[in-house]
């Protein structure tokens, strides 16, 4: 009898401790997917002989992208400058030549943006100077199909 009791405590301890971890696997899941928003749209820039490819770049409204900006170049440092905070556009960062680095970006108003590189050579034009600029336009949401003919 006392073998027996035993067992069933035993039995209800595992199934409790493991009742335990897949609430805590859920919550942490749960938790997760709802903190930060997905950033799945990369965009990729080059950064190279004084300029930007793609030098005009199309966002939508509230939707996350990545900008991957690649330095093509294999001495000179670039910078990407984008000064807009209230529209959650707000970067100012430095790429070393022959090397990449990632922006997470979510453009919160539509509109037109400047951006360029700021780096400037001591007595030479600045790289924005020499044509290093470009064009970032956010676009309203797209409306699902259902509501574009309403």
């Amino acid at each position: 009898m006392t073998h027996l009791y035993q067992q069933h405590i035993t039995k209800t301890a595992v199934h409790l401790t493991l009742q335990f971890f897949l609430l805590l696997a859920f919550l942490l899941v749960t938790a997760w997917s709802h903190a930060e928003p997905a950033y799945t749209k990369v965009i990729e820039v080059t950064l190279g002989d004084y300029r930007y490819m793609p030098k005009d770049i199309q966002l939508l409204v509230n939707q996350p992208v990545i900008l991957h900006l690649v330095n093509v170049d294999s001495f000179t440092p670039h910078n990407f400058t984008l000064e807009d905070a209230s529209d959650g556009l707000d970067v100012n960062i430095d790429i070393p030549a022959g090397e990449s680095v990632d922006v997470n970006l979510m453009p919160l108003v539509t509109g037109s943006h400047t951006f360029y590189c700021r780096n400037k050579f001591l007595w030479m034009d600045s790289h924005r100077e020499k044509g290093m600029q470009g064009t970032l336009t956010v676009a309203p949401e797209r409306q699902p199909k259902s509501q574009a003919g309403r």
